[in-house]
């Protein structure tokens, strides 16, 4: 059978909704210049914001307790928020093998297909407007393959957080971003955290799992 869910084989890779975008105005692709990766000064605030965002911006991208199954090490999927024209293990990904300046975009590869599409895609936008109002500065690229990384390279770099609980955590401080031009209300915040608390509360710490049964079954 046909399934949208994240991880639904231990031990395999998952499957990710990798999100291609770009800005475009009159014709033009915005995120096109003469900066890193030929891209735009706006390109990298937009890729900023995603970052800067990207632990409350999950609650929306990757909403689901088994998202965070496939966001390990070890399974070709990001495990940082970093960027990166140089590797696939970056959460932003960055094409380089494009044919002219209509090509140019960035890659976000942390989402899945468990989420729903209109409130994703709304929020990706949000969080990239965001970075390019406030002119975000993403920082140095982590233009190395960070699956074989050292702890003195990753020390430094933001960790996507581990589970849901976590983005729930962090989009109850940080929101505000969403609100903006109304495209998002408090109120909606307020109840979709409601509402992913009790799912986390019912699906893993109220239900037994089957893998229990392996573990303790015979106690």
């Amino acid at each position: 059978s046909a399934t949208f869910m994240p991880k639904p084989l231990f031990g395999d890779n998952g499957t990710g909704m990798h999100t291609h975008q770009s800005l475009w105005k009159g014709g033009k692709n915005l995120f096109a210049g003469k900066g890193y990766a030929n891209l735009s000064d706006l390109a990298m605030n937009y890729i900023a914001g995603i970052l800067e965002h990207g632990p409350s911006l999950l609650a929306f991208t990757n909403p689901t307790t088994n998202s965070f199954k496939r966001l390990v090490p070890g399974f070709e999927a990001p495990v940082n928020l970093v960027y990166s024209a140089r590797n696939r293990s970056a959460s932003i990904r960055v094409p380089i093998a494009v044919h002219g300046d209509k090509a140019r975009r960035i890659e976000f590869r942390t989402p899945d297909a468990a989420c729903n599409p209109y409130l994703a895609f709304a929020a990706m936008l949000m969080a990239g407007l965001d970075g390019i109002q406030k002119k975000m500065d993403p920082g140095k690229p982590a233009d190395f393959n960070l699956y074989d990384a050292s702890p003195e390279q990753l020390k430094d770099l933001k960790a996507v957080p581990a589970n849901l609980t976590k983005v729930l955590d962090a989009l109850e401080e940080d929101n505000e971003w969403l609100t903006q031009g109304g495209v998002f209300d408090k109120d909606f915040i307020d109840n979709y955290i409601e509402y992913k608390r009790e799912e986390v509360e019912q699906i893993v710490n109220q239900r037994p799992h089957p893998y229990e049964f392996v573990l303790y079954y015979d106690c």
